[in-house]
This record gives C-alpha cells, sequence and structure tokens, in this order.
C-alpha cells in the first residue's frame, strides 16, 4: 500500500511514487513539468524542460526529501531536480540488499534508468555523498561534478548508535499505545539532542520532521542498516580513480564530520578541492539552502 505523506511534508506537490521491483520510490521531481498528475506526464509533457540539466540530490542517514526543503524550489527554476527517499528511508521501501553503499548505488542507477533522467550534477548530504560517490565510481551515472555538503567519508559517530539503536528497539517492540502522542513529545527531546550533537541548529519545525520519521520503525532500522553495510575502506580505496569533479563543502561547527578529519580524507581524491563554510554544523541542507543553491548553480556553470 502507498503511504500518505504527512500534513504539511514539505514540498509534497512535487512528491511522486514509482515501483521498481527492488524498491517502492518515494522521489521529488520539481522543475520539469512538475504539476503534471504522473511521473511520465511530468518527464515528457513539455519539451522546453528537455534542454535542463538535472540535478540529483542525495540526503542523509536517517534524512529524507525533507532535507531539501528550501533547496528544491530554489533550484527548480534552473534544472530538473530528482530527490528520492534512500532505500528503507522516509517513504522509500527497501530491503537489506539496498542499504550497502552498492546496493544504494545500483537501485539508485536502475531509477534513473527507468525515469530517463541521467544527473548532470549529484549533491550528496553526510552519507549521500559517499552513495554519490559509489553510483559514479560504479559507472551508474556520469555527472559532470560532485558536491558533497558535510560528506560522510569517515566512520559515524558513536552516538548515532549509542542513542538510535535503542530508539529503533524500543520502537519495533512497541504497541500502538506507545506510539502516543506523549511518547512521541517525550522522544522528542532526544532527536532533539541527537541532531544538536552534529553542531546543528535548526527550528522546532525542522526538529518535529526528524521526530515523525523516528516513529517509522523502518526509517530507523534502515538508518541503523545503512550505517553497519557501508564500507568507506573500499570507497576510499576507489576514489582515486575518480574522474569527475568532486567539492566537499564542510561546515566548520559540523561535530559528526569535524573539517580537520575531513581534509586528509577529500586530499587524496584527485583533483578534489575542499570549501569551508562558516557557521553552519552538520546539516547543511537545513542550516544554510543558500550556501546548497549557490553551489549547485556554480557547478552547472
Amino acid at each position: 500500500m502507498t503511504p500518505r505523506l504527512p500534513h504539511n511534508w514539505p514540498n509534497a506537490e512535487f512528491s511522486r511514487f514509482v515501483e521498481r521491483p527492488a524498491v517502492r520510490w518515494h522521489l521529488q521531481v520539481a522543475g520539469a513539468a512538475d504539476t503534471s498528475p504522473s511521473i511520465e506526464d511530468a518527464l515528457q509533457a513539455d519539451t522546453r524542460y528537455s534542454a535542463r540539466p538535472v540535478v540529483l540530490l542525495l540526503h542523509g542517514t536517517g534524512g529524507s526529501t525533507h532535507e531539501w526543503a528550501d533547496v528544491v524550489p530554489g533550484l527548480a527554476a534552473h534544472a530538473q531536480i530528482l530527490a528520492p527517499d534512500l532505500p528503507g528511508h522516509g517513504f522509500s521501501s527497501g530491503g537489506e540488499q539496498q542499504l550497502s553503499l552498492s546496493g544504494m548505488a545500483e537501485a539508485l542507477g536502475d531509477l534513473m534508468q527507468a525515469l530517463d533522467m541521467h544527473p548532470d550534477v549529484i549533491v550528496g548530504h553526510s552519507a549521500g555523498a559517499a552513495v554519490a560517490l559509489r553510483l559514479t565510481l560504479d559507472g551508474l551515472a556520469a555527472p559532470k561534478a560532485v558536491l558533497g555538503l558535510n560528506p560522510a567519508l569517515i566512520p559515524p559517530p558513536d552516538i548515532w548508535v549509542d542513542m538510535l539503536a535503542p530508539l529503533a528497539g524500543l520502537l519495533v517492540e512497541s504497541s500502538w499505545l506507545s506510539r502516543s502522542a506523549a511518547w512521541v513529545a517525550g522522544r522528542g527531546s532526544t532527536v532533539r539532542s541527537l541532531l544538536e550533537s552534529s553542531g546543528a541548529r535548526l527550528s522546532d519545525g525542522q526538529v518535529a520532521r526528524y521526530t515523525e520519521l523516528f516513529t517509522k520503525p523502518a526509517h530507523c532500522a534502515a538508518a541503523l542498516g545503512m550505517m553497519n553495510r557501508w564500507n568507506l575502506p573500499a570507497l576510499a580505496r576507489d576514489a582515486v580513480a575518480l574522474r569527475v569533479p568532486f567539492t566537499a563543502y564542510a561546515g566548520e561547527r559540523d561535530l559528526w564530520v569535524p573539517t580537520r578529519e575531513l581534509a586528509p580524507h577529500v586530499e587524496r581524491i584527485p583533483g578534489a578541492g575542499l570549501v569551508r563554510v562558516p557557521n553552519v554544523g552538520h546539516l547543511m541542507p537545513e542550516e544554510a539552502p543558500g550556501v546548497v543553491i549557490e553551489a549547485v548553480r556554480g557547478a552547472l556553470g
């Protein structure tokens, strides 16, 4: 059964569900006659959009399309935007096989082929940047540029597992009564603490979106499964073969991917650049959407 998006979910007017053999995708398509009633119409109804470049936006572990709430509208006038919920996250389905970096990249490659949307620029936030690199290295996409926003090229912090694993366990074992408004409200402080541990500064509304997601056992399980299955040493080893320009944008307030630890990994990627962004924590797309929009527009040329 196709899930229903929560009331006032960001950019819901751009949302579509696409069934593929391995994943039922929730995605948002903007800038390509995006008000059409079907994905096929959205991509084919108006030839004026065919010459527009395609930008693929990939959120991080535990995130969803909501990360791009202010980015998608800001870019839709300049490009076709494809922003999916990664397998198992948000409102997309997906099994264990799709939670590894290579499995996730393969699933995304299948989606892009089905939609006939081939990205000129791939933007990945946190773990989404690792997926973007894997997608490109595996020949499943041929972008002109890859942008990493606080790219997770180092292992996730212990607090992710320490706080998320017990939360997932409670959700799986709980009855519907334990999902009452009071229980969710009490857990909201836990979600806020987790997000603030990254150095991010979010509004109450932004925190509420994560709280909404963490009421979903499948979402929590996918976040944990993704962290358990990604192979960063293999990615680092293979990244020396990257022949696509890669730019990492590092929030100087990021406590999960500190710039001092990220820099050596970026330096190993041929021709890669590192841009330091002041006064921004780990959740750059939500904290500084203007920075992201300008970075993408610069990459589009």
